[in-house]
């Protein structure tokens, strides 16, 4: 066992004792308040930081998504370039169609129309198919009839109107 003795009990002693106990409870107490503080402090600085950091990101994706709109109009443009020059080919392809016909259609007479008739009545007979039927409708003289729109014939002899 521990002897006290009375010298330990003094006033002075324990008013000592009192005083370090209250000072280490105002440090406690102190420090627990400048801990709370200062996790106030960094998470107001950090929610700073995070704000920053989040428009920062919305400039580089506002950047980003300018850059993306610019090539997508170009691509755009390209395919408006493409759709041009496809129907300036199809415009030159009908504009050959069309001076190819014309060219034909001065030298198609109706003596022509007819011998080439002929000949295709010709081949079939020589093809050697027996069971082909054709019937070839006939006007006067038997020639054949090639009827317009309007019923009347438009193949006619030369010198000869339409009947």
């Amino acid at each position: 066992m521990t002897s006290y003795r009375s010298s330990d009990t003094s006033p002075a002693r324990v008013l000592g004792y009192i005083t370090a106990v209250f000072l280490a409870l105002v440090l406690f107490v102190g420090l627990i308040v400048g801990v709370v503080a200062g996790f106030k402090t960094f998470n107001r600085h950090q929610a700073i930081a995070d704000a920053n950091n989040r428009a920062h990101v919305a400039r580089i994706n506002a950047a980003n998504e300018q850059q993306v709109n610019q090539l997508r109009i170009g691509a755009q443009a390209q395919k408006v370039k493409i759709a041009q020059q496809s129907a300036q080919i199809r415009l030159e392809d009908a504009k050959g169609v069309r001076e190819a016909q014309d060219e034909i259609s001065k030298t198609l007479t109706p003596l022509y129309v007819q011998f080439e008739m002929v000949q295709a009545l010709q081949d079939i007979a020589k093809s050697g198919k027996n069971s082909s039927v054709v019937f070839i409708p006939s006007g006067a003289n038997g020639i054949p009839l090639v009827a317009g729109a309007d019923g009347q014939p438009a193949v006619t002899l030369p010198g000869a109107g339409p009947r």
